[in-house]
């Protein structure tokens, strides 16, 4: 009798394992839910963070007449900042410092002709290649954003590659590091709107691709190729995918009317596990 009592106070009831599953189930949903949680909040952290490099952008221009980092006049109205070295007889800049060229393009030289994608490590040298560090440095001791940034140009931006140290330019909440600058690096569904250059605020890469397909939908239209916000040409292989359900291409116009990938740039490829970076447009 004994014996039997033991063992059967040694085992589990069904209600005491539906208990421990439920609980189970629970903390399962807990940390599901947190995950949710903190994916939302970084989702709305760059959101709000762009919207903010907008406005600081537009009351840059509404003030100053002029934009961040192209700015020529920046160290005559702009606290701290070093005027750059012009030579006397032509105006030309002989040495850079922390101003931009006055050209009303920052970081870049004018669009190129429709249906060609620039090459950024060719256009962005000498002072167009300056501004793209000196837009945080302007816009920071203006007043417009915080962030202390450097202005700090000279071997440490490598926006082909969107690397730029933490102190020259803004970073985005998975620290990726952001970039402001007339270019054309936004996917397009057609050779107009892939070729299109503008004045363009980078999201910073290392965005989770579930994440910045939440940005669009939030944002914009929720298609990669299409719309204010954008897959980053760096990015299509990876993170978009075209009417036929597969990995986008870039490179070279596929046909005469689409350039990105014969089937255009529809979606995102979300289950990827692949980190992404977007374009706003503005």
């Amino acid at each position: 009798m004994n014996r039997q009592r033991n063992s059967s106070e040694g085992g589990f009831t069904l209600i005491e394992i539906a208990i421990v599953v439920v609980i189970i189930g629970l903390l399962l949903g807990g940390v599901l839910k947190g995950q949710e949680m903190i994916r939302s909040a970084r989702s709305h952290n760059v959101i709000t963070q762009s919207n903010g490099l907008k406005a600081a952008m537009l009351g840059f221009s509404d003030r100053y007449r002029a934009l961040p980092g192209d700015y020529s006049r920046a160290s005559v109205n702009i606290p701290g900042i070093t005027a750059n070295v012009v030579n006397a007889t032509t105006g030309a800049i002989t040495t850079v410092n922390q101003e931009g060229n006055g050209d009303s393009f920052i970081g870049g030289a004018v669009p190129p002709a429709l249906g060609t994608n620039r090459t950024v490590a060719t256009d962005a040298t000498g002072v167009d290649h300056a501004e793209i560090s000196l837009v945080w440095l302007h816009l920071g001791n203006a007043g417009y954003i915080s962030g202390g940034f450097s202005g700090v140009h000279t071997n440490v931006v490598d926006e082909v590659n969107w690397n730029c140290p933490s102190d020259v330019c803004m970073t985005n909440a998975y620290n990726g590091a952001m970039f402001i600058l007339n270019d054309n690096k936004q996917a397009g569904r057609s050779a107009t709107s892939d070729s299109a250059a503008s004045h363009q605020i980078w999201s910073g890469n290392k965005i989770p691709a579930p994440v910045i397909s939440d940005i669009d939908s939030k944002t914009d239209d929720g298609e990669p190729g299409n719309g204010n916000f954008r897959v980053a040409d760096r990015y299509i292989t990876v993170c978009a995918l075209n009417s036929g359900g597969t990995a986008s291409v870039v490179g070279v116009p596929a046909t005469a009317t689409t350039y990105e990938d014969a089937a255009g740039v529809v979606d995102w490829a979300i289950l990827g596990g692949e980190t992404c970076g977007g374009v706003y447009l503005f």
